[in-house]
């Protein structure tokens, strides 16, 4: 399999080592990249141009705030009063919150100013692995379309150890039709890059889909595995989901570490079960079972405040409110409160 290590070679020129890691945002960067901050750290060419546009978007911000309020006051003056039409004034109030959709594409274009395309497909992907905004994604798929066939082979290596792992674990953020731009500008069948994802990076996948919080990483994997026709894929994800490091973890470190993980058992346990009884794996059947036995499924919100508590603070206010329930219940009355 192979091991992703993707700080080995710089993110803007794949074909030099890296000397270093940006300060600001930890891309591995060559000489060719490096400036130095007014703090003096080394910092990427890329959070140097984001530093410069947060300026210019500050400036528009100011000055659309100040066209609006001289909209506002002109049509104030003009309309004499709500009474005589005077409504018309919430019109640049409600321009003022809808520019900067309009103009927040333009501006992270200008993040990459200098930068040609073949230096921004792997910081872009970095970042859409963190954010998984489709944004990112779709920025990624123009610098990509704008790479010669000749470009993406001579960068093959370092792309797609960029590219697999911000697909998985942001799969369920994907476009619908997310395979077909991209597969067109990578110039290859959905196929054979499954056949990639499932030989090559298979390790790197699993062990994320195992030990981190990952959403729908499982859904993934399956989807994968059915295009590659790779049956050892299912088989070497299920048998590290019931390895011997999970299942003799006590059930409130496992809730803790391995929630997510258990969230996938529990939302796709007619498919687990399914791929155990088609590769025969009647032990790991039952570990999963066990598993699930012990997985405590977030309770339902009761309140608006509830409703944007994360699962783990809803476990916890649900568990201090059952602990007062029975300190209540079995607090005995003291002798001077009988009867």
């Amino acid at each position: 399999m192979v091991e992703i290590e993707r700080d080995e070679y710089c993110a803007f020129h794949f074909t030099n080592r890296s000397d270093g890691t940006c300060a600001s945002c930890g891309l591995p960067i060559c000489a060719l990249d490096q400036s130095i901050s007014l703090t003096g750290e080394k910092i990427c060419q890329l959070c140097q141009n984001i530093t410069k546009t947060k300026k210019i978007s500050r400036y528009f911000q100011i000055g659309m705030l100040v066209v609006v309020v001289g909209l506002v006051f002109l049509v104030w003056q003009l309309t004499k009063g709500l009474e005589n039409g005077g409504y018309y004034i919430f019109i640049p109030l409600v321009l003022m919150f809808i520019f900067p959709y309009f103009i927040r594409p333009y501006l992270m274009r200008l993040y990459f100013r200098g930068i040609e395309p073949k230096e921004s497909v792997l910081p872009i992907l970095r970042y859409f692995e963190a954010s998984g905004s489709q944004n990112h994604f779709k920025l990624f798929n123009k610098f990509l379309k704008q790479l010669t066939e000749r470009e993406i082979d001579e960068m093959r290596k370092s792309l797609f150890s960029y590219l697999i792992p911000a697909i998985a674990f942001n799969f369920s953020k994907l476009p619908v039709d997310w395979e077909v731009g991209l597969l067109e500008n990578l110039k290859i069948s959905f196929e054979d890059f499954a056949r990639e994802i499932a030989e090559n990076y298979r390790t790197i996948i699993i062990q994320s889909a195992v030990h981190s919080s990952h959403t729908n990483i499982s859904e993934f994997i399956f989807y994968i595995s059915e295009v590659a026709e790779s049956k050892d894929f299912l088989k070497d994800y299920i048998i590290a989901i019931t390895s011997s490091e999970i299942i003799s973890l006590g059930d409130e470190e496992l809730q803790t570490i391995y929630g997510k993980l258990l969230e996938d058992l529990y939302l796709y346990e007619e498919k687990f079960t399914e791929i155990c009884d088609e590769l025969g794996l009647k032990e790991e059947k039952a570990k999963i079972q066990s598993l699930l036995a012990r997985y405590v499924p977030p309770p339902v919100p009761k309140t608006r405040m509830e409703s944007v508590m994360k699962p783990e603070q809803l476990r916890e206010k649900r568990r201090k409110e059952q602990q007062q329930n029975v300190e209540l219940t079995y607090t005995e009355p003291r002798d001077g409160d009988r009867s």
